[in-house]
């Protein structure tokens, strides 16, 4: 397991593309990150995406944290469709459903026939969906494996994924390995000082894993309130987005600040908003001090349309100033 020290990369140049930024611990620095970061307008098949470009351009473009949906799907060869495979997930699909917004759901239905309806044909396999892969789905493995490129090819940089996960752990952690990740995960010691990026960075375990239902299992698979707090979802308009504490344990040491709004249908002008400089930078420091942070994970939907990453990379040179 990493834990904080001494050294442990100190003097590493640079990390995550900001000079002094090593010797800081994994809980005082910024990530620039996406929700959903798998539903991409430029990707064949997606409806109400979330995003415009897909990962591999987001991980170029400076995004360092990927919030992304893992479930079990069908496709269909009489429609080249991912139909959602909610007998492998154990999930009912009246149940889930019932939680789509309408709109969504009769594209959903639309495409497939009816959600939940007819018999599957073929093994259910892993992708990346938004609550039903008929609205959208990305090979998981083929991700991963992007992922995986990034960091062979950038051996500076650190990255988070915060995985909303329905099929078992298991399952899950094989995609891993067999995408050639296991070299690259990090475990987290609870209750000790986080690394620094520096120690990560000489250790080579520069992926951080996170699964908010079914973690524990590998160890490297992490719960991810165990170690996360983050502000409240489903804001409808700017007034409404938060720095109330959500999910996880005040003192959790890593803090997830959701910046989107509305939740659905997405809208990148609303979310260009709420995204300038002048808006998401006093919403990150008020929850800094709201929560007591000293870093924080910032999850937006349209990133390019937003200051994300040029705003993430200020706050982490002031960091590295301190």
């Amino acid at each position: 397991m990493l834990a904080g020290g001494c050294g442990g990369g100190a003097g590493q140049s640079a990390c995550n593309g900001v000079r002094g930024l090593c010797a800081r611990r994994l809980d005082q620095v910024f990530f620039a990150g996406t929700h959903n970061s798998m539903a991409a307008s430029e990707e064949p098949g997606w409806h109400f995406a979330n995003q415009t470009y897909p990962i591999p351009r987001q991980l170029s473009d400076g995004i360092r944290a990927l919030l992304i949906d893992v479930h079990y799907g069908v496709s269909d060869p009489a429609t080249g469709r991912v139909r959602t495979d909610f007998t492998a997930e154990g999930a009912d699909a009246n149940k889930v459903a019932r939680q789509v917004p309408p709109q969504a759901l009769r594209v959903a239905e639309t495409v497939a026939g009816g959600i939940g309806l007819g018999r599957l044909h073929g093994s259910p396999a892993l992708y990346l969906c938004h609550t039903l892969c008929e609205l959208g789905a990305e090979p998981l493995g083929r991700e991963l494996e992007a992922i995986r490129s990034f960091l062979a090819r950038n051996r500076d940089q650190v990255v988070m994924l915060i995985v909303e996960d329905y099929p078992p752990a298991a399952a899950i952690a094989e995609a891993f390995t067999e995408a050639g990740l296991s070299r690259y995960v990090a475990t987290l010691a609870q209750g000790a000082p986080l690394p620094t990026l520096g120690e990560l960075v000489s250790s080579g375990r520069r992926l951080i894993v996170f699964a908010e239902s079914h973690g524990g299992t590998p160890a490297w698979y992490m719960p991810a309130f165990s170690l996360i707090q983050d502000t409240p979802l489903g804001a409808l308009h700017p007034g409404q987005l938060s720095c109330r504490r959500y999910r996880g344990k005040q003192g959790n040491p890593l803090l997830l600040v959701n910046h989107w709004i509305p939740p659905f249908p997405p809208s990148p002008v609303v979310n260009a908003q709420i995204g300038r400089s002048f808006f998401l930078r006093p919403r990150i420091e008020q929850c800094e001090r709201a929560r007591g942070a000293r870093g924080a994970i910032v999850a937006v939907d349209f990133y390019q349309r937003t200051s994300v990453v040029p705003v993430v990379r200020a706050l982490n040179e002031r960091v590295a100033r301190r």
